[in-house]
């Protein structure tokens, strides 16, 4: 007899079975092209099922969108964790930033294209609410260092654009073909690059 648990699982397992079937149809043919038949023909699911989960497309791809920013997010606290050190903690992200991006090309090019996508209309409670943990959980590890005098006290907006945009930047040529630098090397120069901009070499301990 099955337990509640082991139901549960795989339940989780199927939901997510589905959503990558989804990811991996929506980027070959577009959204609007892709149809709920193929989806379930990737997934090797019934109709039944993917309705059980999901009550639309529009709410699949959703799913989709958060799964992925989920995901990343997640990766990038959990890089942060355990790092005392502001340099290291800061190339530490980079790193995790640009490594993601590489090992999930789909997923990536289906966050940067999708945000403003009409099936996000309503998804901005729960997006919000990933966003805000996320926003707490690295400010919790950056004022730590801030307070210390290791990171510069910079405006949000500022310090965001610093932190983030090199490698978003980097991420976006890297999907179009346009890269030319090794994941790597690029972790590192881009690393040296955020932290010339960020860090307070002089009061490293």
């Amino acid at each position: 007899m099955k337990t509640v648990d082991s139901i549960h699982a795989g339940t989780h397992k199927r939901r997510k079975e589905i959503v990558q079937a989804a990811l991996a149809c929506f980027i070959v043919k577009g959204f609007s092209a892709t149809s709920i038949t193929e989806i379930c023909r990737k997934a090797n699911a019934s109709t039944g099922s993917v309705y059980h989960h999901f009550k639309s497309k529009s709410q699949l791809a959703a799913a989709v969108y958060l799964t992925g920013i989920r995901e990343f997010q997640e990766g990038m606290l959990a890089a942060l964790e355990n790092q005392v050190d502001a340099r290291e903690g800061l190339f530490a992200l980079v790193a995790f930033h640009l490594k993601w991006v590489e090992r999930h090309q789909d997923w990536a090019r289906f966050l940067f294209h999708q945000r403003h996508a009409e099936f996000m209309g309503g998804t901005e409670v729960e997006l919000n609410r990933l966003n805000g943990r996320f926003a707490k959980g690295m400010a919790a590890w950056f004022q730590k260092h801030i307070a210390a005098g290791h990171i510069k006290n910079l405006p949000r907006d500022v310090f965001i654009s610093l932190l983030l945009g090199p490698a978003q930047e980097y991420s976006r040529q890297y999907l179009a073909g346009y890269g030319v630098s090794d994941i790597d090397s690029a972790a590192g120069e881009i690393g040296q690059g955020v932290w010339a901009a960020l860090g307070n070499e002089y009061a490293q301990s």
